[in-house]
């Protein structure tokens, strides 16, 4: 929807007396091409050409051009002028930063009636800018900053839906703050922390937490309409307790610790996909098959001996995917599951479990690695030429110690590989 809205402001700009003022798209990943400035904004007004600022919509301010050029009173009396603007994007210059205009932006802003987003790229700052007035309806705020120590700004607004923080602070909370219509919260940071409590985002549905750091624990009770859970951490830490969150959908965990996962963190009746990467983990709880709705599961594990029979149970999976590094592993558990359609396998000798791959009598699509293919007899391989979709990977993984290494096939082991490929299964060629 953003995309369609500053599609449709460039075009509508196209046609008004700002034509030669250069505008840019916003896209949701948050890369620009050609922006209205202050500056350009500020130019046109004073060389007395036409201009309707109550047509712009969108805004991109630059502080470091404010210091070189000493803007005053009649320059931020353009943002003033401004009534109709829904974006705002702030870039804070490298080095120390002297005046952030802190108080002239905020006012400014406080005019701004239809503002729904602010986005912040703070280079080197060490804090982030009070720009937040709570007279607007500001609904997204993103905040990119890999110097900031501590989030102490308030972002409380009881508007605001989507919360996007990036930086390496030690110190981040919600409690005692009004976030009643905060829908989605994704943090990505590089300092420890601690611990971090969400009881105060009830209405949360979406929670992406990417640490850097280590973390000791994470507190996820009182999110009761959290739906999509991505959670990225780094080192030793709890297991996460998140079997309370009943209405879940999508949970993605990585962690390259984690050896074992408790019952409990099978208990999500929602649970419709289920990443797992975790490179240590030694086993797959047999728990699994409470996870009833299940309908794709990606898993990533090093140590892991065997499949759990209950993968049996699961009668609503479509897609199974599995990653590790050369062990024999049976996939019988899968082969009376009524609905898979999608494999992917890496790290297997495709040629061992070729009989087991068969016997999926929905499968339609195969993925798998080449490396287990090396000097092999692949004529075993045949009968899979009856699938829709065959691909492959080159690259794989080895241990290195504790540490584990990716790494790809030569150029002349691909092409041997291929060319026997092409034999024995010349429909996917």
């Amino acid at each position: 929807m953003k995309n369609f809205i500053y599609i449709l402001f460039g075009l509508l700009l196209g046609c008004s007396s700002l034509r030669d003022v250069n505008y840019h798209i916003y896209v949701e990943d948050g890369s620009t091409e050609k922006a209205y400035t202050l500056e350009d904004l500020w130019n046109h007004k004073r060389n007395n050409k036409r201009i309707n600022l109550n047509k712009v919509k969108g805004i991109e301010i630059d502080i470091e051009k404010f210091m070189y050029n000493r803007l005053t009173e009649k320059e931020f009396q353009v943002l003033k002028e401004c009534h109709a603007v829904e974006y705002i994007r702030l870039i804070y210059p490298n080095g120390h930063l002297e005046n952030d205009y802190s108080i002239e932006l905020k006012e400014a802003f406080s005019g701004m009636k239809d503002l729904k987003e602010i986005s912040m790229k703070l280079d080197s700052a060490d804090h982030i800018p009070n720009l937040f007035p709570e007279k607007n309806k500001l609904q997204n705020i993103t905040i990119e900053g890999n110097f900031i120590k501590e989030v102490s700004v308030n972002f409380s607004q009881k508007s605001l839906e989507n919360l996007v923080v990036n930086c390496s602070t030690n110190r981040f909370g919600f409690s005692g703050k009004d976030y009643s219509e905060l829908r989605s919260l994704r943090l990505n940071i590089n300092g420890k922390i601690k611990e971090l409590e969400f009881s105060s985002l009830k209405e949360l549905e979406l929670l992406s937490l990417i640490t850097k750091g280590k973390i000791k624990e994470l507190d996820f009770s009182g999110l009761n309409e959290l739906k999509r859970l991505i959670l990225i951490t780094k080192g030793k830490m709890e297991e996460p307790d998140v079997s309370g969150l009943k209405k879940l959908e999508f949970f993605s965990f990585h962690n390259d610790e984690v050896e074992y996962l408790s019952n409990d963190f099978f208990e999500l009746p929602n649970l419709q996909t289920l990443i797992l990467k975790v490179p240590k983990l030694k086993m797959i709880n047999e728990n699994i098959s409470n996870l009833s709705l299940l309908k794709s599961l990606v898993f990533t594990s090093y140590e892991i001996t065997e499949l759990p029979e209950s993968l049996s149970n699961l009668e609503h999976l479509r897609q199974f995917s599995i990653n590790t590094i050369g062990r024999i592993i049976s996939l019988k558990p899968l082969t009376t599951v009524p609905k898979l359609e999608r494999l992917y396998i890496s790290g297997f000798n495709l040629i061992e479990i070729v009989d087991e791959v068969l016997l999926m009598k929905k499968l339609k699509f195969l993925e798998f690695t080449l490396r287990q293919l090396v000097n092999q007899d692949l004529s075993p391989l045949g009968p899979l030429g009856k699938l829709k979709e065959i691909r492959f990977k080159t690259i794989y993984v080895e241990r290195d110690g504790d540490n584990y290494i990716r790494k790809d096939l030569s150029d002349s082991t691909k092409n041997e590989i291929l060319n026997q490929l092409k034999k024995v299964l010349p429909e996917h060629f």
